[in-house]
């Protein structure tokens, strides 16, 4: 039995690494060539920085990226707001609308690519302030692109922790029903919502349809930087992706930093 359980757990490991491999591959491969001049042989030739000294002395690329930073935030905050109201309501006074609430909230799936933005121009551009703003209709596009990821996750995670009977367990003691959301069932569910958001902050950190159709030159963002520059250098291209790729490394690490931080003060 012993022999069988060790061989499982080596076969576990090793698919492990094979996939952690396979998916890091790619990365790999791409800092490797932001790194040097030419990779015409079997082993790249002429180390040089020269890709990430130009980006970072280049304020035009951190303009984007914090553009990109702030207009993946607001939609995200947004929508995350909206939908635990939504589900409140939902969970406490109306149950029985969960299932119409499931099926707005999956719309969005078959309204993909370019069609989302080129109606939402449509009927939007001549709309008086601020439904005609172009940073209205773009944060607000996103939030319907985002809602099925993060409404899904929020659903499954109530439905996970049991929040009518956390609800009904805190009125017993004395709780009301906004309190008992918000105070008891939230923090059980804060590390669903943390997925969900980092799932929804991919999405809206890697559009370029969206943003240029809405958008257009008037707000240049770090995927519209990414597209001019590879026009131009292949070299430079790679750079901008890993430090893309490290930007969102560090907005996530700090999100689940926080989020278990809460839990640790929580606990205590």
């Amino acid at each position: 039995m012993n022999t069988e359980k060790k061989k499982r757990n080596a076969g576990s490991k090793i698919a492990i690494i094979v996939i952690i491999v396979y998916l890091l591959l790619p990365l790999v491969m791409t800092l490797i060539y932001s790194l040097f001049q030419e990779w015409i042989d079997v082993m790249p030739t002429g180390f040089t920085l020269g890709a990430y000294t130009e980006l970072f002395t280049d304020p035009l690329f951190w303009k984007a990226v914090g553009r990109t930073v702030i207009i993946s935030i607001v939609p995200i905050v947004l929508c995350t707001v909206f939908v635990l109201l939504a589900m409140y309501v939902v969970v406490v006074y109306h149950p029985e609308w969960d299932k119409m609430i499931q099926i707005l909230c999956t719309i969005p799936y078959a309204i993909q690519g370019v069609i989302l933005p080129i109606c939402v121009l449509s009927l939007y551009s001549s709309a008086p302030e601020p439904f005609g703003d172009r940073m209205f209709m773009l944060v607000a596009t996103y939030m319907v692109v985002i809602l099925p990821y993060v409404y899904r996750g929020i659903r499954n995670n109530l439905n996970g922790v049991g929040a009518p009977r956390l609800i009904e367990a805190a009125q017993m003691l004395g709780a009301s029903k906004f309190y008992a959301f918000f105070r008891v069932v939230i923090p059980n569910i804060m590390s669903g919502v943390t997925i969900s958001v980092m799932l929804a902050m991919a999405i809206v950190f890697g559009d370029f349809v969206i943003i240029n159709t809405l958008a257009g030159g008037q707000f240049m963002t770090a995927q519209m930087y990414l597209y001019d520059v590879m026009k131009k250098s292949g070299q430079r291209t790679c750079a901008v992706i890993v430090i893309l790729f490290l930007v969102t490394l560090i907005i996530s690490a700090c999100a689940f930093f926080l989020q278990s931080k809460g839990k640790d003060r929580k606990d205590r």
